[in-house]
């Protein structure tokens, strides 16, 4: 498997994405052009389109960030949606066991590998356009398609050892509002316990795995707390909402003037 993310992990110590929330291609081209490796544009929590992922997987490519779509459900017709849009990958969310990630990576990848209904006229499939057959563009495809499982409850974090040993699957996230919440902590960071235990646990279980485990920079958004996770054995950090951001640094402007 050819995971861009991975090769990306060659020549620098960590990943670092945002997820976009606003639907805006101009904010997902700054966050490409800034330096971003990778942007999560959600469907799960936004009103984001399936037309929309189309011209913002655009604006991640032309500014150098790989486009992955944050699901609303493990659906085969979402994933299938998400992928012929354009997307390199999909981010599924609520993988509570390995049966949950492998039904979405047969859902993105084509037969005989998985069950991704073929077309090879849409935009990621480039719509046919390089004249590469479909005999050899659907094992490209395979191969290159990113599948990362969001792991954010307590179920979920039970099950890692049988989540990590599904096959196509390299890079991993780990949730932390629902994870707080789903221990009993709601609000809490990667840096209390119960959940600090829980994310020393997960990281070494998914590097002797062989993979690598993403942190989100919520709730704190910290350059400290970021590093601190980075220090605790995380591969990337997924560095909030481009509407957090925003928020963020509104509040301190506004802060100027009390």
């Amino acid at each position: 498997m050819t995971n861009a993310l991975l090769k990306r992990l060659e020549t620098k110590k960590a990943l670092l994405g945002m997820q976009c929330f606003t639907g805006n291609a101009a904010l997902v081209e700054i966050m490409g052009f800034s330096g971003f490796d990778w942007v999560s544009i959600d469907m799960e929590h936004t009103s984001i389109s399936f037309a929309d992922v189309e011209n913002l997987t655009r604006a991640a490519e032309v500014s150098g960030m790989i486009p992955m779509v944050r699901v609303a459900d493990i659906e085969p017709l979402l994933i299938m949606k998400a992928l012929d849009a354009g997307a390199k990958g999909v981010i599924v969310p609520h993988v509570q066991c390995a049966d949950d990630l492998k039904r979405a990576v047969a859902a993105a990848k084509f037969a005989p590998e998985g069950e991704r209904g073929k077309c090879g006229q849409v935009r990621g499939s480039r719509y046919g356009a390089d004249g590469v057959p479909w005999s050899k563009f659907w094992k490209q495809a395979n191969d290159e398609v990113i599948i990362m499982p969001l792991v954010e409850e307590k179920e979920g974090i039970e099950n890692l050892d049988e989540i990590l040993a599904v096959d196509g699957v390299d890079v991993l996230w780990i949730g932390i509002g629902d994870l707080a919440q789903s221990y009993g902590v709601p609000g809490a960071p990667l840096t209390e316990e119960p959940l600090l235990s829980v994310a020393r646990e997960a990281v070494a279980k998914t590097k002797a795995a062989g993979k690598v485990l993403l942190a989100p920079s919520s709730p704190i958004h910290t350059h400290d707390y970021c590093r601190e996770l980075l220090a605790m054995g995380f591969g990337g950090i997924s560095y909030g909402t481009d509407t957090s951001i925003f928020r963020n640094v509104c509040r301190d402007a506004i802060a100027l003037t009390k």
